[in-house]
């Protein structure tokens, strides 16, 4: 089986970092951390807290929306409909 290859990032200021460090560092998986490394090189922007309020959401939060919505919607057709005087 073939060695692993471990990318070593060179930020502008001239550090030297890996995914998997960044990823300890920041408390986010090593996906995340890759991802900002390949995104910019800035260390301001690299090093950043991780902050959930910009992102990171959970995958299905937008299903749930959709569904909240449509029981809303049948909640108020249904109190529509007890209220309609003919």
């Amino acid at each position: 089986m073939g060695k692993l290859r471990t990318v070593v990032y060179t930020l502008d200021d001239g550090t030297k970092i890996t995914a998997r460090e960044l990823a300890k560092i920041l408390g986010v998986s090593e996906s995340a951390s890759r991802n900002r490394l390949n995104r910019s090189s800035d260390p301001k922007n690299v090093l950043k807290p991780y902050n959930p309020k910009n992102g990171g959401k959970a995958r299905g939060s937008q299903k749930k929306q959709e569904q909240d919505a449509k029981e809303k919607e049948a909640e108020m057709m249904k109190f529509a409909l007890k209220h309609i005087w003919l």
